[in-house]
């Protein structure tokens, strides 16, 4: 049987899909075992879905137009649903998503939609409306019965680490460690006013800063100025490595990134992502009344 996962471009959509394919596939390669298939855009993150296993379809493009992306994801959708017949479809949220996901429903195929954060996306919100099966990711929920909340997926690797020893790989000592990122495509914004902090105060402290690939050299060279202890890169696949390092962490509202702080239970600052709907203020503001983050 197979079954196609459809996600966006961005590690939110993308990771808690892998994490769902690897629940899917994990009792063998038997006859039985469903085939999963991935659609991502990121042409970042698809060698990373190839090296865990699974097919990864879809085309990538270096810039976004929403016109000419549509015309080419509406005939995609219906090339690669003939081609791989899939028995389910569920759609993790994003315009790429689109429009597999609406043929999906149309050709009679067991189609959900999965939903991580508190208020629906715009694709997702449009596609609730016909599929059977909607899934969330945390909040209070009405009482639509096709509506049910089944938390937020998490890596399987992503597991609490020595504290000690993973600071002492990292290069630091007993110093507070504070974890900044803006997503895994990195936000100019935060990276912005997160060295104008370090470069005025005065507090001893240990950094692990990472920057999204556009800023990253340019940064780099910043912290050679900056005397802290410092981790830089532009993007990271270990973070359980840097979570279990870190006291605090500052970073965008992502529902993904906010399921990974507080699994690991750390005190956060939350600047949410202006776009998008204003689902990351939701979301940042749902932690902070429950005294989870600020």
């Amino acid at each position: 049987m197979n079954i196609l996962l459809v996600c966006e471009r961005s590690a939110g959509h993308i990771f808690p899909a892998l994490a769902i394919a690897k629940a899917l596939t994990k009792e063998g390669k038997d006859a039985l075992t469903p085939k999963v298939h991935i659609f991502a855009t990121a042409k970042a993150l698809k060698p990373y879905v190839r090296k865990e296993g699974f097919n990864v379809v879809g085309r990538s493009f270096s810039k976004r137009n929403l016109i000419g992306e549509s015309f080419w994801r509406f005939f995609e959708a219906i090339y690669l649903l003939l081609k791989l017949r899939p028995k389910k479809v569920i759609g993790f949220g994003g315009r790429d998503s689109f429009f597999i996901v609406l043929f999906s429903w149309l050709f009679f195929i067991e189609t959900s939609i999965y939903e991580p954060n508190l208020k629906f996306g715009k694709a997702n919100f449009l596609l609730s409306f016909f599929v059977k099966k909607v899934l969330r990711g945390f909040g209070d929920i009405s009482e639509n019965p096709k509506t049910k909340v089944i938390g937020v997926p998490l890596r399987s690797g992503l597991i609490k680490l020595d504290r000690i020893k993973v600071r002492q790989e990292l290069g630091f000592g007993q110093e507070p460690v504070i974890l900044c990122f803006g997503g895994s495509q990195g936000a100019s914004f935060i990276n912005s006013v997160f060295l104008d902090y370090l470069k005025g105060t005065k507090k001893d402290l240990a950094v692990i800063h990472l920057t999204g690939k556009e800023e990253y050299f340019q940064i780099l060279q910043l912290y050679n100025k900056i005397k802290y202890r410092a981790f830089i890169r532009d993007f990271y696949y270990e973070m359980e490595t840097l979570y279990s390092a870190s006291d605090i962490v500052v970073s965008r509202a992502g529902a993904l990134s906010l399921a990974e702080v507080s699994f690991f239970g750390l005190p956060s600052v939350l600047i949410p992502h202006p776009q998008g709907g204003a689902h990351q203020r939701e979301n940042a503001f749902y932690l902070e009344k429950r005294g989870a983050a600020y």
